[in-house]
């Protein structure tokens, strides 16, 4: 059974929705995956910016 013109236009609209559904779920992945190591570089910064810091050794002004 060979397939019609109609046959062969349905396989490959199947192939090309399954490999962008495809494309799409990796890029997803590959974004997710960024933003949660930049998150946690964000929160390391975060907790190490917390302190008790002695303001009266520095000569620097910023009221310029």
């Amino acid at each position: 059974m060979s397939l019609g013109n109609v046959g062969r236009i349905a396989v490959c609209w199947t192939v090309l929705t399954v490999g962008g559904v495809y494309a799409f779920v990796l890029s997803k992945k590959s974004v997710e995956s960024r933003r949660y190591e930049s998150m946690q570089v964000r929160e390391r910064m975060r907790k190490a910016n917390k302190g008790d810091y002695d303001l009266s050794a520095t000569d620097r002004r910023f009221d310029c």
